[in-house]
């Protein structure tokens, strides 16, 4: 068995081959970024207006406007706002069938049901809101959409998992990559509800196979200096992609040619991936000694490092010296005290980042002002919270960077809320309202980018993957409850943003109850952390300490063979 972290330290903890193929993996945050956002185009709610009424009959007026019938439908308030776009009135209709204008109707009268919609398509012509008829009582469809994208998610993350770990992160990278591009076709021709529902969810599944798949395959080429800097870095891409959305959904106005569009955008990684060399450590994880060396010798040119037949022998690991890596069931993380705790903590921060992240961004359509320009402007946030947190999160340390990113996120929810509420259509505090929505986007982007270090910090390397994959599951868990917890403002309008806003300040503050693991070394066994857990700082002897040649000691190296993502 080779050690490839004994190679890495002489081919260079980064260098062109890393980047390069960081580079090429890298491009899949785009897909991924356009699947995660894609409702808040495809799936916008225009205004819309009862059509059912005896009175919009174009033969007994055939004088009147298309405006002047639709003022039958739905009688209008003061402002021109529907009094109940989602009943239709009943009108006294005998008096009326030989005139050609409004005065016989009685607005007065009892209403009914409405079985029948006019849809605004001034901004977009055709959305699945309007094409499914996605409102009043069937507007529950739409949240159990996004809440099926999000199990797609999870139930992704639970078998890409294990795939990627059997297969390689190539094969299982192209599985997803063809995968998410098949599922995209298949959302643009859906003409139901249902069919749309179930195409979300398989796109959701094999876009999160595909992001843990490529994001482990960066993850394994560098070494821990940098894992930071190309962690967070991954995520960049990711926002460049729900960026894209506002030149998409401006180009195409119905959402069929937009899903279409996202697709020509997705298409590259097709054929990029099918590039991309298997992971080194991998293959020799895996006893592939021969690819191994292959794809190694061709990462050794591009950083011009000569690697020798002495350097070879060097980094054979002899039986009685290999490194046992346990495999260790979910069970694990609860089966002791200190290890328990830290699940608990954990499993709470990754539903709260993820409900709050998603509950700012599939909220995007109903935040005053532009919404193609409202999504640039969160996307620049996002990028900015992330460049800003690889310069600091070292500095600044893991444990008070996410206490105070989360944190920030729930004050910058919780302001805008008070401010729009108090708003009286004053523009200057509307567009303070949504800035401090933004500030919060940015917040809550930063601390989720942490909170996977953190988190692979916190874990001994014979349960790191488990801790990492169970809280990507739990993450999955506020994915969920965030649209229903959107749908609450249709009846209480400051009601979701302070769930958000509260949730994330209760999770940031109990950040601060775990220990901080900025510059220490990787814990390897369960034992070790549970006295750090207890306040200790015990490593076994020479582990974070001693080097041979520049090479640390085993302890300090993170031998993880499996990472989770968004």
């Amino acid at each position: 068995m080779i050690d490839f972290d004994y190679l890495l330290v002489r081919l260079g903890g980064i260098g062109k081959y890393q980047l390069l193929i960081g580079a090429m993996v890298a491009y899949f945050g785009i897909p991924s970024g356009l699947n995660a956002i894609a409702s808040v185009f495809i799936s916008y709610s225009p205004p819309y207006r009862c059509l059912m009424s005896p009175f919009d009959n174009r033969t007994a007026f055939p004088d009147l406007s298309d405006a002047a019938l639709m003022n039958v439908t739905t009688p209008l308030d003061d402002e021109g706002v529907p009094l109940d776009a989602c009943v239709k009135y009943s009108y006294d209709t005998s008096s009326c069938l030989e005139r050609s204008d409004l005065s016989c109707v009685n607005i007065s009268a009892s209403t009914v049901g409405c079985g029948e919609y006019h849809f605004d398509s001034t901004l977009f012509t055709e959305t699945t809101v309007s094409q499914f008829q996605l409102v009043c009582q069937r507007r529950v469809l739409n949240s159990v959409s996004s809440s099926m994208y999000m199990a797609g998610l999870f139930i992704g993350a639970l078998l890409f998992g294990n795939l990627s770990d059997m297969l390689g992160r190539k094969l299982a990278g192209i599985i997803g990559g063809y995968g998410t591009l098949i599922s995209m076709l298949g959302v643009a021709y859906c003409n139901t509800v249902e069919t749309f529902i179930v195409a979300r969810c398989f796109s959701a599944i094999f876009a999160m196979g595909t992001t843990i798949a490529v994001f482990t395959h960066v993850m394994e080429i560098v070494d821990s200096k940098w894992r930071t800097a190309l962690g967070v870095g991954f995520q960049i891409t990711f926002a460049i992609g729900y960026m894209l959305w506002s030149a998409i959904a401006y180009l195409y106005r119905d959402w069929h040619d937009m899903q279409l569009g996202a697709l020509v955008v997705s298409s590259p990684f097709a054929i990029i991936i099918l590039f991309v060399p298997e992971s080194p450590r991998w293959l020799f994880t895996n006893e592939k000694d021969k690819q191994g060396k292959k794809v190694t010798l061709i990462m050794a040119k591009l950083n011009k490092v000569e690697l020798s037949e002495t350097i070879w022998k060097e980094a054979e690991i002899n039986n009685d010296k290999k490194v046992t890596n346990s495999r260790h069931s979910t069970l694990e993380l609860f089966r002791h005290p200190g290890t328990r705790i830290l699940t608990i903590k954990v499993a709470f921060n990754w539903a709260v980042n993820s409900m709050v992240y998603y509950g700012i961004s599939l909220n995007a359509g109903s935040l005053a002002g532009d919404i193609y320009l409202n999504n640039i402007y969160a996307g620049i946030f996002e990028i900015a919270s992330y460049v800003v947190t690889i310069l600091i999160m070292d500095r600044v340390g893991r444990r008070l960077l996410l206490t105070i990113t989360l944190t920030g996120a729930g004050v910058a929810l919780l302001i805008s809320t008070v401010v729009n509420e108090f708003s009286d259509r004053n523009q200057g505090l509307i567009t303070t309202g949504v800035a401090f929505a933004f500030v919060g986007k940015a917040m809550v982007s930063a601390s989720f980018a942490i909170v996977y270090n953190f988190t692979g910090e916190l874990y001994p390397t014979v349960i790191r993957s488990n801790g990492l994959g169970f809280g990507a599951m739990t993450a999955r868990v506020g994915g969920i409850l965030a649209p229903y917890i959107i749908s609450i403002q249709d009846y209480v309008s400051w009601l979701p943003n302070t769930i958000f806003g509260v949730f994330a300040i209760t999770a940031g503050l109990l950040s601060l109850t775990m220990r901080d693991t900025t510059g220490m070394p990787m814990m390897e066994t369960i034992e070790e952390a549970e006295i750090f857990y207890a306040g200790g700082n015990k490593f076994k002897s020479g582990d974070a300490s001693s080097t041979v040649d520049g090479y640390p000691n085993k302890a300090a190296v993170l031998n993880d063979e499996h990472h989770t993502t968004l």
